[in-house]
């Protein structure tokens, strides 16, 4: 007990010092070929400032990007990682609060209901909140098996959000890609199904190789998904992605932006992102951040600092010049 209490400890100095760093926990499985593996991250961070009553909200949301369906999608998501219901239910007062209105509740993290709760708590419209869900269904192998996974993934998400008054969801999104073509067509008819019934406005995928992609497009009669989420930072990103998923109308969303599991921002990449924060008074954190959403893409953020939230979200007030990024570009 004592040895778990002192690594407790030795991990929330660390995210002190650090204003988004993750903690990596074992990765599901998936199929060599998809690619860019996947994190499952426990976010390491300050346990003080967990709500934040009458903090002034930011402009709602921040920055949106249109997506191939005309759908909104605020380019800041808040991320909600493993931890409680209670907790999923804080975080997301304080963060609705401050201004988020994008949020990945990953059915990976076990806590949608308390996400849920904490949305209907808050008392802000449904229509101003942009939510995601998730389902994983990789490890059923063949058409008919990954479309029975898939099924009840769906189902399940909205048992879990309907605990808050929640109905629908603005994107469902598949957190791994099934093993080989078949089993991903199978995953996705499940997804259309959902779709047609009018419980999502959207649909997703993560982890997502363009190979793994064009399989989803080779039917010219299935919906094609809208964003596909990857580990991407400036100091982790895989060659030619965004313009890869971008040829397929695809917009990437960032998993461990500040590099979390995929080993975390480099120490001459932090440096230079110091330096060039100081012209604009940002942290070297909001700079990572506004390189990706320079690049094109959008992020989904992890913490429990009410000061973290804040900066992870006030990035918009700004843009790097071409200079800043062709020093930054060295990184990538």
């Amino acid at each position: 007990v004592l040895a778990v209490f002192g690594a407790v400890l030795a991990l929330c100095y660390f995210r002190l010092a650090q204003p988004a760093d993750f903690v990596a926990l074992p990765e599901e499985s998936t199929s060599s070929k998809g690619a860019f593996g996947r994190r499952q991250a426990a976010l390491v961070s300050s346990l003080t400032g967990l709500m934040a009553p009458g903090a002034p909200a930011v402009a709602a949301g921040g920055d949106v990007v249109v997506l191939k369906n005309g759908l909104k999608f605020p380019k800041a998501s808040f991320g909600l990682q493993i931890y409680g219901d209670d907790v999923a239910q804080q975080l997301t007062q304080t963060s609705l609060s401050l201004g988020y209105r994008n949020f990945f509740a990953s059915v990976l993290a076990g806590n949608q209901r308390g996400f849920a709760k904490g949305f209907q708590a808050s008392g802000v419209p449904r229509e101003d909140v942009f939510i995601c869900g998730s389902v994983v269904s990789n490890r059923a192998k063949g058409y008919k098996a990954a479309y029975k996974a898939t099924k009840k993934g769906c189902e399940e998400n909205l048992e879990a959000f309907k605990v808050g008054g929640i109905t629908y969801v603005d994107m469902i999104m598949l957190d791994y890609p099934g093993p080989n073509c078949d089993s991903i067509k199978g995953q996705w008819q499940a997804f259309e199904e959902m779709l047609a019934a009018g419980q999502t406005k959207s649909l997703a995928v993560s982890n997502f190789s363009p190979e793994q992609l064009d399989c989803l497009l080779s039917n010219s009669s299935a919906t094609p998904p809208v964003v596909n989420q990857l580990p991407f930072s400036i100091s982790y990103a895989e060659p030619n992605i965004l313009e890869e998923n971008a040829k397929r109308d695809v917009v990437v969303q960032a998993w461990a932006p500040l590099g979390g599991s995929t080993g975390g921002i480099s120490k001459p990449a932090r440096r230079a992102c110091e330096e060039i924060g100081k012209k604009y008074g940002k942290s070297w954190a909001q700079v990572a951040l506004r390189w990706i959403v320079d690049k094109g893409a959008t992020f989904s953020t992890q913490t429990r600092s009410t000061e973290h939230f804040k900066e992870d979200i006030d990035i918009f007030s700004f843009k790097l010049s071409p200079d800043d990024l062709a020093q930054l570009e060295k990184f990538a």
